[in-house]
């Protein structure tokens, strides 16, 4: 499995900083998307949501980084949230006309984390099974 650190830094670079961000800077999140609370429930709402979630991921991303086990649950994470963020993205998009440069890249990226998970959760095993026989004695 030797393209899995690549993939796990790459999201934990994508996810984790921008959770960060999310969380200590909601004013940021009005600049980049045009999201802003109008009271404190709503910029909780915004670190929860925007930061809390996608921060969750990093950590979940750097976990997996640090202890290989946790690979698989990382993918099933990603298979969810990245496919539902992406038709969920591509749904407003349609509906919203939010045809920004924003929205295309994330949608992009979105729709990669998602499809991408999937197809390791499809060759997962076969790739397990060949690690297990490469150290059997």
């Amino acid at each position: 499995m030797k393209y899995s650190k690549p993939y796990l830094i790459v999201t934990l670079l994508v996810w984790l900083p921008w959770g960060l961000q999310c969380i200590f800077n909601t004013g940021n999140v009005a600049d980049v998307i045009g999201v802003a609370g109008v009271d404190a429930t709503g910029n909780t709402d915004i670190r929860v949501m925007y930061g809390g979630v996608q921060f969750a991921v990093g950590l979940m991303a750097a976990l997996a980084l640090y202890d290989g086990r946790h690979f698989e649950k990382v993918l099933w994470c990603l298979a969810f949230l990245g496919s539902c963020m992406a038709l969920s993205r591509f749904y407003g998009l349609m509906i919203d006309d939010s045809g920004t440069l924003y929205t295309w890249g994330v949608l992009g990226y979105e729709a990669f984390a998602g499809i991408s998970a999937i197809c390791w959760l499809r060759v997962l095993p076969r790739l397990q099974a060949e690690d297990t026989g490469a150290n059997a004695p």
